[in-house]
């Protein structure tokens, strides 16, 4: 016998279930960064005793995909100064390939007895394996594994740095350490619009699209402080620049402020992410921030015509942040 299996579910915003009393099915739901999407993954017969047992495996799906996803925004890589962490983690990753298994023969209860797994991904499979079980229908059983197969294949589709299909649903999540390529493709976006395209929250998971953002929220600062003393360079900064000042209650000044003392974007991002900030919530006070960037380089220029100064404002930060960009990392 081992440790019992977590059952406190702590809410994370991946693969949920619902019900669907009218048509006797379930459906799974996910979102996509500016919304929701849902297919019909198991259609039950006519002998289902109960929307109980529905909800049930509704439930323990949904327990499953957290604990899946969790070894997609605990990497093993981020756990390698923790023995006793990485090892969890290694131990989840090894049985992602035996979920299927545990769904189709489940550990069932002997007299008052439960076998219980060490790994969470793997009781949480034999969960689901209980309540199919329960529900008897081989049909129900198959259907459910391929929903968690198509789940299993867009969380390892994720891993690679592709986030289309099902694995879109990880622009949601908070990875404790960022993709190099989602943070180049992020990197690219913001080129092309420094005020934050809607492609950040839709395509690129949030921790690598914040790494980002916080290198081009530098630049824009940058520009708007030199237009506000009479400097129109946009010469990469060197470090530090605003020596006295101090970060207040604002998380994007927060950021600014740290990489004002010489630290890197990705270990800014990574370091508010340990201190319990998500991802989703710092990329977006990023993003706004360097709208007001924007906005207060307008009101400090006063010998352009309007029509030109936000223009001038994105070229200007465009050429400080690709200057700078082998800082990101």
């Amino acid at each position: 016998m081992t440790a019992v299996h977590k059952l406190i579910w702590d809410p994370v915003p991946v693969t949920e279930y619902a019900y669907d009393r009218t048509r006797n099915a379930l459906l799974a739901t996910w979102s996509v960064g500016i919304g929701n999407v849902a297919e019909t993954v198991v259609e039950f017969g006519d002998d289902l005793r109960g929307p109980e047992y529905a909800l049930q495996l509704g439930y323990n799906l949904a327990l499953l995909s957290q604990d899946l996803w969790h070894t997609y925004t605990h990497p093993l890589t981020a756990a390698v100064d923790q023995p006793e962490e990485a090892l969890a983690r290694a131990r989840d990753q090894l049985a992602i390939d035996l979920v299927t298994g545990a769904m189709r023969e489940p550990h069932l209860p002997v007299g008052n007895q439960m076998q219980v797994c060490e790994s969470d991904v793997l009781e949480a499979a034999h969960m689901v394996g209980r309540i199919l079980h329960k529900i008897g229908d081989a049909d129900v059983t198959e259907q459910a594994v391929a929903d968690v197969e198509a789940e299993i294949a867009a969380l390892r589709q994720a891993g690679l740095g592709d986030l289309t299909g099902r694995a879109n649903q990880a622009v949601v999540l908070t990875r404790s350490d960022p993709q190099p390529q989602q943070v180049a493709a992020a990197h690219a976006y913001l080129e092309k619009n420094p005020l934050g395209p809607p492609e950040l929250y839709t395509k690129i998971d949030a921790t690598s699209a914040a790494v980002a953002a916080a290198h081009w929220l530098f630049a824009a600062v940058m520009i708007m402080h030199r237009a506000a003393h009479g400097n129109m360079s946009d010469a990469p900064p060197t470090y530090p620049h605003m020596d006295g000042e101090r970060p207040d209650d604002d998380l994007a000044m927060k950021v600014f402020h740290r990489l004002d003392q010489g630290r890197s974007p990705r270990d800014v991002v990574v370091g508010l992410i340990r201190e319990g900030v998500a991802a989703r919530k710092l990329l977006e006070e990023l993003l706004i921030a360097i709208g007001h960037a924007g906005q207060l380089y307008t009101e400090c220029n006063t010998t352009m015509p309007p029509e030109q100064i936000t223009d001038t404002f994105c070229a200007r930060t465009r050429r400080m942040a690709v200057d700078g960009r082998d800082r990101i990392l």
